[in-house]
């Protein structure tokens, strides 16, 4: 049996989108697809389908759609290999999903750049304490140890942040939808 000759073509256009659009394909297979490790391998069998498929790839239209389109069909898949599971969406509830997350990607959009906005703007130790409890596998027991606090005090003080971000995005979307 011969082999295919290897494929020469050149993967930056292909890895650029990838990478700029990971986190909203992402979500939008997190979407329809309950359990994270279920999610992540949708997530790579629909990576290896777009790279498939990317010479197929009109560079004149949006990308995500596109690339939704095969995340779509990967989470039917995934949803029929596991459709012994009781916590399997139908066919029917997933394109709902898909549906109703399409028609909201512009609004969840500019929540996204909102947040960032909003992010930027706070003090210095405010966005410190956040990146530490989110952006770390650091437990809250731990983080109020190392700063000489107690759990209790840092929730209440993780709750004010978040208040405050939620009320800065709030009124950032507000003025973009006007």
């Amino acid at each position: 049996m011969a082999e295919s000759p290897p494929s020469h073509r050149d993967p930056t256009p292909f890895v650029e989108l990838i990478v700029k659009f990971e986190r909203p394909l992402m979500r939008y297979i997190r979407s329809s697809v309950p359990r994270l490790d279920d999610a992540e391998e949708v997530w790579q069998a629909t990576a290896i389908v777009l790279w498939e498929k990317f010479e197929e790839f009109d560079h004149e239209r949006e990308f995500l759609p596109w690339a939704q389109k095969f995340a779509y069909f990967e989470s039917l898949k995934q949803r029929r290999k596991i459709a012994r599971d009781r916590m399997v969406f139908s066919e029917s509830a997933m394109q709902a999903i898909a549906d109703t997350h399409q028609s909201s990607q512009e609004h969840l959009d500019r929540r996204s750049r909102a947040l960032k906005i909003c992010m930027d703007s706070l003090g210095s130790k405010d966005l410190a304490l956040l990146r530490s409890r989110y952006d770390s596998e650091i437990t809250i027991g731990e983080l109020a140890g190392q700063m000489e606090t107690t759990a209790k005090t840092l929730y209440r003080r993780l709750d004010r942040i978040r208040d405050k971000l939620a009320q800065c995005v709030r009124r950032r979307v507000a003025l973009a939808e006007e």
